[in-house]
């Protein structure tokens, strides 16, 4: 794990992807879940996604995440809500699902991170006929300064940072068929108030004290994304396995 993703486990926010959980709630609330659906929640952070939809849509829910201390915050989450999601440690290159087991795949700010062509490769193998890939990730858009491009890299410790056209390419190569993609800006400072219509009363913080090293690596973040909002944007991919 990176030291970004290191400082966002012990910050043990519920969804830090743009958009936040709003804009997850919004979107899953558009997607046909029956009682019986089986959704992989794949990057699954904290679990407050997977245990809403537990909750909310009566669906079998199982969430993935590659960090143990990850999983565990989600399974107290999951304790504390009383919500019935299942959480395993596994890496979204390869999960340890059988082939065409889920009706749903949600994945939100996990691409970003891995080499995103092999994990839609594993999204396809692990999703049924006709099963829905929902996908909300950070965007680069085209104006974006190079400087600004490898800085944010360096500091999130990306592989790549794609345009909202580069990852709707790799899902057509992926062998997927577009239901929609959405392109937002990146979330202001007034963002923040719709996130506060939804207080995270589940959130499990770190009990030890983050070190000053990522502090700083937070910091970087912000700085970057607030000199660089107007390069910077989201998608939201909904696509389906052909």
């Amino acid at each position: 794990m990176n030291s970004y993703l290191e400082a966002i486990t012990s910050l043990g926010y519920g969804n830090l992807h743009p958009g936040g959980f709003s804009h997850s709630i919004k979107v899953m609330s558009g997607i046909p879940i029956a009682s019986n659906s089986i959704i992989l929640d794949i990057g699954c952070g904290t679990g407050r996604t997977a245990c809403y939809l537990s909750k909310t849509r009566g669906a079998y829910v199982f969430g993935l995440d590659i960090s143990q201390k990850m999983i565990e915050k989600a399974q107290a989450r999951n304790l504390r809500a009383g919500t019935e999601a299942q959480f395993i440690v596994g890496n979204a290159l390869d999960m340890p699902f059988r082939d065409e087991v889920a009706d749903i795949v949600l994945i939100e700010s996990l691409l970003i991170f891995l080499p995103a062509e092999e994990v839609l490769k594993e999204c396809r193998r692990v999703l049924k006929a006709g099963g829905i890939i929902v996908d909300i990730e950070m965007t680069a858009g085209r104006t974006l300064p190079d400087q600004a491009r490898q800085q944010i890299k360096r500091v999130c410790g990306l592989p790549e940072f794609l345009s909202l056209e580069e990852y709707a390419s790799l899902y057509e190569n992926a062998g997927f068929k577009k239901i929609r993609v959405e392109r937002r800006n990146l979330p202001g400072p007034l963002a923040g108030l719709k996130e506060m219509l939804h207080i995270d009363r589940h959130r499990a913080v770190a009990k030890e004290k983050m070190s000053p090293e990522l502090i700083n690596i937070l910091l970087q973040y912000r700085l970057l994304t607030i000199a660089n909002r107007q390069h910077l944007g989201f998608g939201t991919f909904i696509y389906k396995k052909s």
